[in-house]
């Protein structure tokens, strides 16, 4: 796979994202609707922090694990505006990453990854939080945003 294909996939999977964190309201942000589970508003800042995080890891090599807690950005307009400026941040870092950077190897995880694996891996990460936001919505009995899927 090469980066002008992850690129367009990327700015999708953001505009598609983009729908689940309009939804946000100060109310919900702190809704809790498992016993056991996070407060959505850490879902969410979780997803947007760990984009972040690969992101800035795979061009600066900068593996360094960022908050994600509700005290720092509790609120709607927050967390609103860490998710423009961290996908803005991270077009910028993919606008940096070349064909031969993809195959580049990453000795530190759990196993040797590709830059294109991790890539690959931070949108199926990425995608399961927005699953899981799906189903929280409708447990506080909202409906989760619409996807138009290609079939």
């Amino acid at each position: 796979m090469n980066v002008k294909i992850f690129h367009k996939i990327i700015i999708r999977h953001f505009e598609e994202t983009q729908s689940f964190i309009d939804k946000l309201n100060d109310e919900i942000i702190l809704q809790k609707p498992l016993m056991d589970g996070r407060p959505l508003g850490e879902i969410v800042l979780h997803m947007i922090r760990s984009l972040e995080f690969y992101f800035t890891g795979i061009v600066k090599e900068e593996w360094k694990p960022l908050s994600y807690n509700l005290d720092e950005y509790g609120y709607e307009k927050s967390i609103k505006e860490l998710y423009n400026r961290v996908t803005s941040k991270a077009v910028f870092l993919l606008e940096q990453i070349s064909d031969s950077t993809l195959d580049e190897e990453v000795l530190d995880f759990s196993r040797p990854a590709t830059k294109a694996e991790i890539l690959q891996e931070v949108l199926e990460h990425s995608l399961h939080h927005r699953g899981q936001l799906s189903v929280y919505f409708r447990l506080l009995e909202m409906n989760p945003p619409v996807i138009e899927y290609i079939i």
